[in-house]
C-alpha cells in the first residue's frame, strides 16, 4: 500500500475558528464599554484581527503500574511474582514544520534516555520500552492538530496481574473519576501530577454507595511543580465498594487518575487504571462494553456506574447499542438516581457482543463502566483458581448535537487491539430507536512508527448499533500501527468508539482505551477599537 502524508482536516481549522470567536466576543464586550457604563457602536472598518498563537501544551502520562506491598520473605507467597514491563506510545499527527513535539520528564526535562525531539516533516511517532517515571508529550497545537500516547503495564503473575493502561491527558482544573474500590481485596493509588512551574493546590471529592465520603484533612493536597503525590484511597476512603472522584485544582492544572487492582482471596482480580471522564452531564456515552453471555447474577459481568453529585434525585434513561442494534434490558430502561450515591447497573443477560450504553439523566451525571475477563491459573499457582483481568471504562460526552468522533488512540507495542464504534441516534425512546434507519462513515487511519500513514479504511457505522473492527490478516501493518484515528463528516448523525487492546501473547490481559480529541489550534483574535466620549 502506497503511504500518504495526513494532512491536517478541517476539524482543525473548525477548533481555531471557535477559540478565535470566543475570544472576538470577550473582546468586544471589553472594549464597546465607556468608562461611565455607556454602550458606543465602534465603525466597522476599526476591526482588527490580531494573531494569537496556541501555547505549548503538555500531555501528562501515567506512571508505570506499581505494588506497594510488604515484604513477607517467601517469594511462593509474595504478592509480587511477576515482572511488570512498562512501555510508553506516542504520536503527534498533522504537524507542521518545526513543530518539535518532544518526550520529557514530568518536570520538563530532556534526560539522556528519553527519545527526544518527535518531527520528522511534520508528522511523528515514538515507542519507549523499559519507562522508568512519569513522562509528558509536549506539543504546540498551532503546529499538530492531533497528540496522544499510551502508557502500558503488563504484570502476568502476582497481585498486579493485568494490563494497566491509561491515556496520556491534557493537565485540567478539573476530573471526574468514576471507577475503583476499597473494600477487603482492592486497592486504589490516587497519583495527581503537577506538570506546571507553580504549586497546585488539589481539593478532592468522593461518593460511594452510600453517599458522599468524609476524606476530613485528606481533602486537600499540595502538589509541588513538576512533581507528583499518591494517595492511598483505602486508607482516607476505606471500606467502599464503588467510588467517583472529584478532583478540582487551583493555581495550575494537573493530571489524575487511579491505579486500582484486587484479588479474591489469593487469586489477581484485575488491575487497570481509572483515568477522568466526561463532565456531569444529563447525557453520556461509555464505549466498549463487551458480554460474553454471562448470566444476570454472574459477579464478573459487565456492569455500570452512575452518580449525581447535586442534592436533586433523578432518574437514568439507558439506550443499550448493540451489534444488532438497540438491546432492552429489563429493568434498566429506566434507573433511579439518589443524589450523592453511586448507583451500579448490572448489565449480565446481554447476547454476547459489543455494546455502547448512552445514558440520559434528568440531572447531570457521571458514569463509568468495568469489564472483566478470565484468565488462566498459572502452572505454579498457590492456589488452582482461574484469575481474572479488568478494564474500567471512562464516560464519554454527547452534546447538544451528538458526539463527535474525531479523535485519536495511540496503540501499545505487542498489542492486539479492536475498534468499537457506535452511531449513537438523536432519538432514543425505546419505543421509536428501532424505527432509526440511518448510518455514518467514519474513515479511520493507522499511523505507523515512521509518522507515515500504514493504512486506511472508511467504516459504515449504522446508528443505533455497534461495530466492531479486528484488523488481521488483511491489514499488513497491524503490527507497525502506533496510532488509530478516526475522522466523521460535519453533519451526519454522532458516533462514540473505543480501543479495546489485550496483550498478544496472553490476550486475557485487556484494557479500553477512550479517544484523545484533537487538540485546539490557534487562531485570529478579532478586536475593535472603540473611541469612549468623557
Amino acid at each position: 500500500m502506497k503511504r500518504k502524508k495526513l494532512v491536517v482536516p478541517a476539524v482543525a481549522r473548525r477548533s481555531a475558528a471557535a477559540v478565535g470567536g470566543l475570544l472576538c466576543a470577550m473582546a468586544v464586550a471589553a472594549l464597546a464599554t465607556t468608562g461611565g457604563g455607556e454602550r458606543v457602536t465602534p465603525p466597522a472598518d476599526a476591526v482588527r484581527a490580531v494573531p494569537v498563537a496556541a501555547a505549548e501544551t503538555g500531555l501528562v502520562c501515567p506512571m508505570p503500574a506499581e505494588l506497594q506491598q510488604p515484604d513477607v520473605g517467601d517469594d511462593e507467597f509474595s504478592a509480587v511474582r511477576g515482572e511488570t514491563t512498562t512501555s510508553l506510545t506516542a504520536a503527534v499527527l498533522d504537524g507542521a514544520e518545526g513543530a518539535e513535539p518532544s518526550v520529557t520528564t514530568l518536570d520538563g526535562s530532556a534526560a539522556p534516555d528519553l527519545p527526544g525531539p518527535l518531527v520528522t516533516g511534520g508528522v511523528a511517532a515514538v515507542r519507549e520500552g523499559a519507562v522508568t517515571g512519569a513522562r509528558t508529550v509536549r506539543v504546540t497545537p498551532s503546529g499538530a492538530t492531533y497528540a496522544t500516547g499510551t502508557v502500558a503495564s503488563v504484570t502476568t503473575d502476582g497481585d498486579l496481574r493485568g494490563m494497566v493502561a491509561g491515556p496520556c491527558a491534557v493537565p485540567s482544573v478539573e476530573h471526574w473519576l468514576v471507577g475503583g474500590s476499597t473494600s477487603v481485596g482492592s486497592s486504589g493509588r490516587l497519583v495527581l501530577q503537577n506538570p506546571g512551574r507553580t504549586p497546585a493546590t488539589v481539593s478532592l471529592e468522593a461518593w460511594g454507595a452510600s453517599g458522599p465520603v468524609v476524606l476530613g484533612s485528606q481533602s486537600l493536597v499540595v502538589v509541588p511543580p513538576g512533581e507528583q503525590v499518591v494517595t492511598m484511597l483505602e486508607a482516607i476512603a476505606p471500606d467502599q465498594s464503588r467510588l467517583a472522584l472529584h478532583v478540582t485544582a487551583e493555581g495550575g492544572r494537573v493530571g489524575a487518575y487511579v491505579q486500582h487492582h484486587r484479588i479474591e482471596g489469593l487469586v489477581p482480580a484485575g488491575a487497570d487504571l481509572v483515568v477522568g471522564g466526561a463532565a456531569p452531564s444529563r447525557t453520556t456515552a461509555v464505549s466498549g462494553v463487551v458480554s460474553t453471555g454471562e448470566p444476570v447474577d454472574d459477579p464478573h459481568a459487565p456492569r455500570l456506574d452512575l452518580l449525581t453529585p447535586g442534592t436533586v434525585a433523578g432518574t437514568a434513561n439507558l439506550a443499550v447499542l448493540g451489534p444488532d442494534g438497540p438491546v432492552r434490558l429489563r429493568g434498566g430502561e429506566e434507573l433511579p438516581l439518589e443524589p450523592g450515591k453511586v448507583t451500579t447497573l448490572p448489565l449480565g443477560g446481554l447476547p454476547a457482543g459489543a455494546y455502547t450504553v448512552v445514558v440520559d439523566a434528568d440531572v447531570p451525571v457521571v458514569a463509568g463502566g468495568v469489564l472483566d475477563r478470565k484468565g488462566s491459573a498459572a502452572d505454579d499457582a498457590v492456589v488452582d483458581e482461574d484469575p481474572y483481568d479488568r478494564a474500567w471504562l471512562a464516560g464519554q460526552a454527547v452534546g447538544a448535537t451528538g458526539p463527535v468522533a474525531d479523535g485519536a488512540v495511540a496503540v501499545p507495542d505487542h498489542s492486539a487491539y479492536v475498534v468499537t464504534l457506535s452511531g449513537v441516534p438523536g432519538e432514543r425512546d425505546p419505543d421509536r430507536i428501532d424505527d432509526v434507519d440511518d448510518s455514518t462513515a467514519v474513515e479511520l487511519r493507522g499511523v505507523g512508527p515512521d509518522g507515515e500513514e500504514a493504512w486506511t479504511r472508511t467504516v459504515e457505522v449504522p446508528t443505533g448499533e455497534t461495530v466492531e473492527l479486528e484488523w488481521g490478516d488483511d491489514l499488513e501493518k497491524l503490527g507497525e500501527t502506533v496510532a488509530v484515528v478516526a475522522e466523521q463528516p460535519a453533519g451526519q448523525p454522532g458516533v462514540v468508539w473505543s480501543v479495546r487492546i489485550a496483550e498478544d501473547s496472553d490476550t486475557t490481559l485487556f484494557s479500553v482505551l477512550s479517544p484523545t480529541a484533537p487538540l485546539a489550534a490557534g487562531g485570529d483574535v478579532h478586536v475593535r477599537r472603540v473611541d469612549a466620549a468623557g
